[in-house]
């Protein structure tokens, strides 16, 4: 037979608060936007019909959110470079030091070479 002081500690061993994270130290990330997408009445250059979405969705096994995303995607990849623009051509200056540094001299007969067709 258990005593009532037996029961009461494991009521209170139970009963302990337990400790939990608070939301404002956890760094999630935001939630990504949303936006409307309005399909056109007909195909034309900015925009594609219900028709044509839901053929390509059935053609690339594809739900409405992946076929949008696809598309952006590929036309992203068209579209924006790849890579930070740089400050255009070398200078004189820059090829003089390139030279240099390579140990290397190359002239116009050199450039007649199968090596640099």
């Amino acid at each position: 037979m258990t005593s009532n002081s037996a029961v009461n500690a494991n009521a209170a061993a139970k009963h302990r608060p337990r400790l939990v994270k608070s939301k404002s130290t956890a760094q999630t990330p935001p939630a990504p936007k949303k936006f409307l997408f309005q399909l056109r009445a007909l195909d034309n250059e900015f925009g594609v019909s219900e028709d044509t979405f839901v053929r390509l969705m059935d053609e690339l096994s594809l739900n409405q959110t992946e076929l949008v995303h696809k598309a952006l995607r590929n036309l992203a990849r068209d579209i924006l470079p790849a890579y930070v623009p740089d400050n255009g051509p070398l200078t004189d200056a820059q090829h003089v030091a390139i030279r240099k540094m390579t140990g290397l001299e190359i002239t116009e007969e050199d450039l007649d070479s199968p090596l640099f067709k």
